[in-house]
């Protein structure tokens, strides 16, 4: 197991794909998409979810129960900044919008990291020979390098940004072993 880093959560967005900043709230295999990112990131360590005034109403259960932060909501740059600013480096930062990521490819992400010589390492998903970031990033110094560490696409690393996503993810909950 790896440890000594921070966890935060992103979970200040205004949802404007899905349709509102009220996303996170959304189920998914019965459990709605922050509380499952909270669990899955609970097993690796103590999450810090990032909220925002455009989110910190619909997510005051889980600040409750969870340690939150909350930014200006200027958007993710300045959100996420301004997060960093606030719990510091080492940190791995993820969505909360990533229902089947399991704790094995978070570990496998961070060792990865932790090896790279770039103070900033982002998980890429590949499909296709395409790749592209997904919000999953793991900075443990401050600088502008970064390395991207691509992962071939499975369900695991599926994110919700629409209504049609939220509907995939439903129909793959029965086939997916959490991790």
């Amino acid at each position: 197991m790896v440890g000594g880093f921070r966890i935060i959560i992103m979970a200040g967005g205004v949802g404007s794909r899905f349709g509102g900043p009220h996303k996170l709230l959304a189920e998914v295999c019965g459990e709605r998409l922050i509380e499952r990112v909270v669990r899955i990131a609970s097993s690796i360590g103590e999450p810090i979810v990032v909220v925002s005034p455009h989110t910190k109403k619909y997510l005051e259960g889980i600040c409750a129960r969870h340690r939150c932060i909350e930014t200006r909501g200027a958007g993710y740059p300045e959100d996420l900044y301004e997060a960093l600013s606030k719990v510091g480096r080492p940190v791995l930062i993820l969505p909360g919008d990533m229902p089947f990521i399991s704790a094995d490819i978070l570990v496998d992400f961070v060792r990865r990291a932790l090896k790279a010589t770039e103070p900033i390492a982002t998980m890429r998903v590949c499909r296709n020979n395409v790749c592209e970031a997904i919000g999953v990033s793991f900075a443990k110094a401050t600088g502008w390098g970064w390395v991207d560490i691509d992962y071939s696409y499975s369900p695991e690393l599926m994110d919700i940004d629409t209504l049609e996503d939220l509907l995939r993810a439903e129909e793959i909950c029965g086939s997916m072993v959490e991790g």
